[in-house]
């Protein structure tokens, strides 16, 4: 399974649970130096594993995934895949550590993930999609994951309180506000489609030995809008997936205005402009191309939400891992209603007609 891991004894391998994943379980696998010399330290002494979680097919094409870490890798772009079996799959470990979650407030870091962010994106000039036409990544895995969504809460086991929250979210109508959704951002603004990470939590940042930052798990990647994949990144600042109640969104991490200019400064600076959005005054140029970009994102936390909050509640019916799932869900939906209407008002401001 592992070209040169040859293990005879469980003694001679260390394994070490990583906390902080909610989709897949993932484990570092250490041989011991006994072990390691026998092999004369032509493979690595540590890998990582990658076991997937249940029922986590329906959320994520695994063989997409698959093809999008070999095309990174190709382009030296995060860790390269070892080897693969039904239901996992081992990855190189880099000589990292996890983000936390106040990195992402960081000056400095927070810039850097801009970078790296948008790294990620102008891959789609090196790869494009394999169709011209080809439907973001935000709307196959809300309408994917909606009935799904549903299915897994009529047979969830819940509290009373639990189950009568659920009664009056009202779902069918909910179903009615996607498709409101769908027609309000792509009929009101212009985002260009990327390769998008779509999953950018700091769980999923990287910081080498020499200060790097590496972006990593690509299992919900794809060619996705713009303003989606920073939105949705903003939206991460909320989360604290190691504190006392993982689930809860804290709004007022949400990062302020002037933390969301530097981010998305950062991030033009290193990203490949359109073409279109170029006019004869070039600070004019960068800056309202800024201006325009912080409103997309903005608008685009509502598809963030709803994507986000179907994925709980899918979870909720089917994950073994430690996690309130129907509580994030259902407060990130909640999120969603509570923020629309003021997102959907200043739509106008961006109308492309």
């Amino acid at each position: 399974m592992l070209p040169g891991w040859d293990v005879s004894n469980e003694s001679d391998i260390q394994i070490e649970r990583v906390s902080g994943a909610l989709t897949n379980c993932v484990f570092f696998i250490t041989r011991t130096k006994k072990l390691h010399d026998q092999t004369k330290n032509k493979k690595p002494l540590r890998v990582l594993l990658r076991v997937y979680g249940n029922g986590v097919d329906q959320l994520c094409d695994r063989q997409k995934e698959l093809n999008f870490l070999e095309m990174l890798s190709n382009l030296k772009i995060g860790p390269k895949l070892l080897g693969v079996f039904k239901n996992g799959r081992f990855e190189q470990h880099l000589e990292s550590e996890t983000l936390k979650s106040n990195d992402l407030r960081d000056p400095s870091t927070s810039k850097y993930i801009a970078q790296r962010l948008s790294q990620l994106h102008n891959i789609i000039n090196i790869c494009p999609p394999p169709q011209e036409n080809i439907k973001p990544e935000v709307w196959v895995n809300i309408d994917k994951w909606y009935p799904l969504a549903l299915n897994a809460i009529s047979s969830l086991k819940c509290t009373e309180e639990q189950r009568k929250g659920l009664e009056e979210f009202d779902f069918k109508m909910l179903k009615d506000e996607i498709e409101e959704l769908k027609y309000k951002l792509s009929h009101n603004i212009d985002s260009p489609i990327v390769f998008a990470h779509n999953d950018t939590q700091y769980g999923n940042i990287l910081r080498l030995t020499d200060g790097s930052l590496v972006v990593v798990d690509f299992e919900y990647a794809g060619y996705n809008y713009q303003a989606f994949d920073i939105a949705n990144h903003f939206c991460e600042w909320t989360y604290d997936y190691r504190s006392s109640v993982p689930h809860k969104m804290n709004l007022d991490l949400y990062p302020n205005e002037d933390q969301q200019i530097d981010f998305l400064r950062a991030y033009i600076d290193a990203y490949s402009i359109p073409s279109d959005h170029t006019i004869n005054n070039p600070s004019e140029t960068h800056d309202n191309y800024l201006q325009k970009l912080k409103l997309e994102v903005y608008a685009f936390t509502l598809a963030s939400h709803v994507m986000w909050g179907l994925w709980g509640l899918v979870q909720s019916g089917q994950s073994q891992i430690d996690f309130d799932y129907l509580s994030y869900g259902m407060e990130r939906l909640h999120r969603f209603r509570e923020l629309k209407n003021e997102v959907y008002e200043r739509l106008p401001l961006l109308n492309k007609d």
